[in-house]
């Protein structure tokens, strides 16, 4: 298992370990005052009719202004599409903002140290003379705080907030605050506006605080409700009932024995935790040639191993002797990959499971009132890659939330879509709590990342993965997943114009982020026919062709239209240098080095048939990007050379992955703050749940009809183990190698098996030799000895 520890309290919020249920939040400091920092999913800024009314003009303004910028895109005028551009846009989406601080004063007992253990999600703070733990129970929806040993009474509890202040009550055992969110955060990137504006209509919470004594221990639960009800919902509660909801789930825990509690939530927790694990290297040597006493399969906490060794060093303490190991960082603890995969599972299970909303560009934890990119959901990568680790590394229920937003998208993209001119639904690349999905900008954003109206299609691939991982039955894509596909695939079939020459394209198009530099010498972002764009398109109308059979007879017409125009939809295209286009034509981008590899969607995380030609333009493309950049671009590069057969370039990327973020310099420049927090910088969450999904591509691959084992394994990771890994259509495989070679494999269907995969059988592949297993309801074992030529 592993185990987060550190002496002392946490001197900054990157230091402090986070709790989380998917609902409630805490950033944990540990120390004599323990020190919570406080989120919950429905603490946003704004309210639910925030996009329609940021929206200006009328219909038929927009499709006149989108129709100047089309002519102008066509026409190859690529500088003059941007105005028109700008004066489609709304203001901004809005904000995912802190709770309040919680402060659990106790008497000074001297040093400590604190931990987080990933497997029970526990934080622990112990000293000489006690310890407290500290959980956030999906069960009991409450954060419970569990002080045992020598605790002086009363003991002094604060909670404050950067909200609102409506009402506050203490009592003996207890305090209650009632507080309102700002009716409006601006980003950062509009600094002539008002950070915050403070008016009516805002979300509300409550939250309740209340303790007692059992024998020996002093117990603390916090609860928390509020007026949020979910992605399209209106605001629904009075004060009077959310005090009386939180009130009651505190009131329900301390009368319980402490134990139970923990053991209830430790028992979900867990169970979640273990369905998956990935364990790498075996003893491992530090610089000073002292053996480690982590092993494949043991405890990676760096904790006492109990059995009169020495202390094994801390997961900090590893990374420090690591680092200055001249090898590579895993090459020098091959362990720390699997740990790192651990903590990544252990994030997406805490912000992102039992509740409303998907993970933000933070997960749950947020400090600022104003907080980077608005801590809100970037559609053009981040949000994506979010979930990108969900099917494969066993948590399936964790996309529900973002399944929920995408339905609730649209909706309030249907009136994005109609704006355009457009059928179905449509969303652009920033959206919120409110399932915002205008253009942002405010009138002068840069259409490189303000227009993209491609959103929608992205997320919808993640819907279509649950039926591919067998994740969702015939039933769910009857009834929820195919509304959403089919007026994603009208949006899309209504959004291509016919190009010059003749093919199906975009117009106006942009590559997320990225420009180029005009025959003038002018920065541009604005063209025709993105690759992106058109791989996102391909992807939305081969996925209705493929669902179609299982929807039913509604769905031929809308199948019929998808087939009739893939084959105009122009694929990978290949500049004369041997890379891949990323726009309708070869440009001269702006910036060579960009962190945004959106032109090579196709390879990963899209799964097209690809010529060698088109791979080898992939691979060109990647080395031209070069290695360094952001952590969620690190990931991502790992996971397109993994797809490319390449292990040794997937070690350079990873060794990028594990520096120390505090001592890199660079706008963009990813590596692993203190709390293995991922930088973008700042922190962002993608990089550490998209390093998970990279890494298990290097282990399991199974986007072409077959399961591929140990495709593109790095030499640092020569001998490991997993369990638990899923390949599509819905098998659980489990891995043991050694030395660089497959030593075994077991394949068993998912529990309950879907009905796709019960009696089938699956192809397994490794270094390009095929067996074939037929499924049954127990486990299938294959060994290298099955994969010999004649076997």
């Amino acid at each position: 298992m592993t185990v987060l520890e550190y002496p002392g309290p946490a001197a900054e919020w990157l230091h402090a370990l986070p709790l989380g249920n998917g609902r409630l939040g805490a950033m944990c400091w540990g120390g004599a005052t323990a020190r919570f920092d406080l989120n919950h999913e429905g603490v946003w800024s704004g309210s639910p009719d925030g996009d329609a009314a940021s929206a200006g003009g009328t219909d038929q303004e927009a499709r006149q202004l989108l129709a100047r910028a089309r002519d102008a895109a066509v026409s190859g005028r690529w500088h003059e599409a941007t105005e028109p551009l700008q004066a489609l846009q709304a203001p901004y989406a809005q904000a995912f903002l802190p709770l309040g601080t919680l402060e659990v004063v106790t008497a000074d007992a001297g040093p400590g140290r604190r931990s987080l253990d990933l497997r029970t999600g526990t934080h622990t703070w112990s000293w000489a003379g006690g310890r407290s733990r500290t959980v956030v129970s999906a069960v009991d929806d409450v954060l419970l705080h569990v002080v045992d040993g020598a605790v002086p009474h009363p003991v002094e509890v604060r909670l404050t907030s950067p909200l609102r202040e409506l009402h506050r009550e203490h009592r003996p055992d207890g305090v209650e605050v009632r507080l309102r969110a700002p009716s409006d955060v601006a980003p950062g990137h509009e600094p002539d506006l008002p950070a915050a504006t403070w008016g009516p209509g805002a979300v509300e919470a409550c939250v309740v605080v209340g303790w007692r004594r059992h024998d020996d221990r002093w117990v603390l639960a916090l609860a928390v409700e509020t007026t949020y009800d979910g992605p399209g919902s209106a605001l629904r509660g009075s004060a009077g009932e959310l005090a009386d909801r939180a009130r009651a789930r505190v009131g329900r825990v301390l009368a319980e024995v402490p134990a139970e509690v923990l053991r209830r939530h430790e028992a979900e927790h867990t169970g979640l935790f273990d369905r998956c694990g990935v364990r790498v290297g075996g003893p491992v040597q530090d610089v000073t040639g002292s053996q480690d006493v982590s092993g494949s399969r043991g405890d990676v906490s760096g904790r006492a191993d109990g059995g009169g060794r020495e202390p094994a060093r801390t997961l900090e303490e590893r990374l420090a002797a690591a680092r200055a190991d001249p090898r590579r960082v895993l090459e020098a603890d091959p362990g720390l990959a699997g740990a790192l995969l651990d903590h990544a599972r252990y994030l997406l299970m805490a912000s992102s499971r039992g509740c409303r909303l998907p993970a933000t560009l933070q997960g749950l934890w947020n400090l600022d009132l104003q907080p980077p990119w608005s801590s809100s959901y970037t559609l053009n990568i981040n949000t994506e890659m979010n979930y990108w680790p969900a099917e494969v590394l066993g948590l399936p229920e964790t996309v529900q939330p973002l399944e929920d937003l995408v339905v609730a998208l649209a909706s309030s993209g249907r009136v994005t879509a109609r704006r355009l001119g457009a059928e179905g639904w449509a969303a652009h690349h920033n959206s919120d709590a409110w399932a915002f999905a205008s253009s942002v900008g405010a009138g002068h954003g840069d259409p490189a990342w303000a227009f993209w109206p491609m959103g929608g299609l992205w997320l919808v691939r993640h819907l279509v993965e649950r039926v591919r991982f067998g994740s969702v039955d015939d039933d769910h894509v009857r009834e929820v997943l195919w509304p959403v596909l089919r007026d994603a695939a009208e949006f899309a079939l209504s959004w291509l114009v016919r190009l010059p020459d003749g093919s199906w394209g975009t117009a106006p198009s942009t590559s997320p982020e990225n420009t180029f530099v005009d025959e003038h010498g002018r920065t541009v972002a604005v063209t025709c026919s993105s690759a992106m764009d058109r791989a996102l398109v391909r992807d939305v109308l081969r996925s209705v062709v493929e669902l179609a059979p299982r929807v039913g007879a509604d769905s031929a017409d809308l199948a019929g239209r998808a087939a009739v125009v893939l084959p105009d939809l122009p694929g990978v295209l290949v500049t004369t240098d041997g890379r891949a286009q990323e726009w309708g034509q070869e440009e001269v981008e702006s910036d060579p080095h960009h962190r945004h590899v959106s032109h090579l969607y196709p390879l990963f995380p899209g799964d097209e048939a690809l010529t060698a030609t088109e791979e080898a333009a992939m691979a060109a493309s990647l080395e031209g990007r070069g290695d360094d950049s952001s952590g969620w671009s690190l990931a991502w590069k790992i996971a397109l050379w993994a797809r490319l057969h390449r292990p040794d370039r997937v070690s350079d990327l990873l060794d990028l992955v594990f520096r120390d973020a505090t001592g890199v310099r660079g706008q963009w420049a990813g590596g692993l703050y203190r709390n293995l927090f991922a930088a973008h910088p700042p922190f962002q969450i993608d990089g550490n749940l998209g390093y998970a999904a990279a890494l298990a591509e290097c282990l399991l691959q199974s986007h072409r009809g077959y399961v591929e084992l140990l495709p593109a394994l790095p030499a640092e990771l020569a001998s490991g183990s997993a369990h638990g890994l899923v390949a599509r259509p819905g098998v659980v495989v489990d891995l043991d190698w050694a030395d660089g070679d497959l030593v075994r494999a077991v394949v068993r269907p998912r529990s309950p098996a879907p009905e796709a995969v019960a009696g089938r059988t699956v192809v397994l592949r490794w270094r390009g030799r095929e067996v074939r297993r037929r499924l049954t309801d127990g486990p299938v074992v294959v060994g290298r000895q099955d994969f010999r030529v004649g076997a």
